[in-house]
């Protein structure tokens, strides 16, 4: 199965037409011309078809000679346009100036939960500021999240933590009960971590570029994280790919 070009996606909904243009706005910015937009089933790739559980991501790559933004869904080619959405407005984000951090020895589990962490709630303002609504997708995790955390034992501490942080700060105010009486219950040590997390995420506007990577740093410190974690320049790296797939400097 061939993946899905630009043209197709855009035959989704109006919103996913307002999030393609948004990110060609902030590509052509930054690059001096728009990055074109193509989707397919994470199973064909290589790396990503390991993957146990459900995954989505979205990557700047090459194909058929030029620098594409590669989304790599879990679900395609029965295409959802608010996931899809999801990750073409993580690289809206990382455009826009928001940077991520990155560990040396990489540790891309951790990595991304602790960027998550950082650019769900802005993203998903974003969504919405384009017609999608992802709050019925954020609260679906909570079933799981309480079945998961009933019981006695659970997944390493530092990833069960970013997970909790991240669902916690986006969810509805029912959800956030239900769990926190989940935790308290049985898992009070993870709840303690994660209510200091919460904390320090309240005294910071995650809009803000400044304050965002503020409280991604706060992040590694405050959970001890291993190795030596850096501000990552997406931009700077897709104009290296640029230059190594096409073989010119973008502008």
């Amino acid at each position: 199965m061939s993946p899905c070009l630009e043209s197709e996606l855009r035959r989704l909904d109006l919103p996913t037409n307002s999030m393609i243009d948004l990110w060609h706005s902030v590509s052509k910015s930054a690059l001096g011309r728009p990055i074109e937009v193509v989707a397919d089933n994470r199973r064909n790739h290589p790396e990503l078809r390991m993957m146990k559980d459900e995954y989505n991501v979205a990557f700047p790559a090459g194909y058929k000679g030029k620098v594409v933004l590669s989304v790599w869904l879990e679900s395609f080619p029965n295409l959802k346009p608010l996931i899809l959405n999801h990750e073409i407005g993580h690289w809206v984000l990382k455009f826009k100036g928001f940077r991520g951090m990155i560990c040396n020895p990489r540790d891309k589990l951790k990595e991304g939960l602790l960027n998550d962490v950082a650019s769900h709630r802005p993203l998903y303002c974003l969504q919405k500021s384009v017609g999608h609504d992802p709050q019925s997708e954020v609260d679906s995790r909570y079933d799981h999240n309480i079945k998961l955390y009933s019981q006695p034992g659970f997944p390493d501490k530092v990833v069960s933590v970013l997970y909790l942080v991240d669902d916690l700060l986006n969810c509805s105010h029912k959800k956030r009960s239900q769990l926190e009486w989940t935790l308290r219950r049985n898992h009070p040590s993870i709840l303690q971590i994660v209510e200091r997390i919460l904390t320090i995420a309240s005294n910071h506007d995650l809009s803000i570029l400044d304050q965002n990577i503020e409280f991604r740093k706060k992040l590694v410190k405050e959970l001890n994280l291993s190795g030596v974690w850096s501000e990552k320049d997406d931009v700077k790296s897709t104009k290296s790919l640029i230059f190594e797939v096409e073989g010119r400097a973008p502008s």
